[in-house]
């Protein structure tokens, strides 16, 4: 009965080591990183066909090394930085010298598309202006978990399940931060219009009937949003 209880014990260890090396393998996968003109350093995240940032941008200088004009710290709160990234205006976000580091690019509406299709987005949906893709709680799926549970509703495994680790870090308008800790606000760098861009919206409020979904929508320029980097594929 010893030896048999040593050799269970011992199965046992192998296989919570083998458990342990396989999560850390995917943890390694999701922890590859790149680092921008600045020195700052982001984790990624491979989804479907794209690898993009795991963590909202930083920089605040072109891949020419100009200054960025806005690139602003939510709240003015260096704490905040880590954890929301900076706030950049649309003109910021399109300029052609680059916030993102060398080999990536601020994404397009169509590269947020690619990104809403390999985690399921229907087809009928991509093209869509509003809030899309609530039957499968796919906004859930690219949150980061909250520890106050407002997901507490959702399937564990969904929230963050592809590990793109949205954070509502609110938007800056004329000067005031607003919506810090209810939506996360993406830019795209693809214009409407002469005043207009479009956008990317995840809700996080208690009360907000779209936590699941994804919106797709314009706002005007001179807001400041957080952007994601994708990679170039050529």
């Amino acid at each position: 009965m010893k030896a048999l209880s040593l050799t269970i014990g011992a199965s046992m260890v192998v296989a919570a080591t083998t458990l342990a090396q396989n999560m850390d393998q995917e943890l390694n996968i999701r922890q590859e990183t790149v680092q921008d003109v600045e020195g700052n350093v982001y984790r990624t995240v491979t989804i479907g066909d794209q690898i993009w940032l795991a963590e909202n941008l930083r920089s605040t200088r072109f891949q020419d090394g100009s200054a960025v004009r806005s690139g602003a710290i939510p709240k003015d709160d260096d704490t905040n930085l880590l954890k929301y990234g900076r706030l950049y205006n649309w003109y910021d976000a399109a300029d052609e010298r680059n916030l993102c580091p060398v080999g990536w690019r601020v994404a397009s509406d169509d590269d947020w598309k690619s990104l809403e299709r390999a985690i399921g987005m229907p087809e009928y949906e991509v093209n869509n202006s509003g809030w899309r893709g609530g039957a499968l709680n796919l906004g859930v799926q690219l949150k980061e978990a909250q520890s106050d549970g407002l997901f507490a509703h959702f399937t564990p495994s969904q929230i963050n399940r592809y590990g793109f680790s949205a954070r509502p870090a609110g938007v800056k308008w004329h000067g005031w931060y607003i919506t810090q800790g209810d939506y996360s606000e993406f830019w795209t760098t693809s214009s409407a219009s002469d005043k207009k861009a479009i956008i990317r919206t995840l809700a996080y409020s208690w009360w907000n009937k779209h936590k699941g979904e994804i919106r797709r929508a314009t706002s005007t320029k001179d807001y400041l949003f957080s952007v994601r980097c994708v990679k170039n594929t050529t």
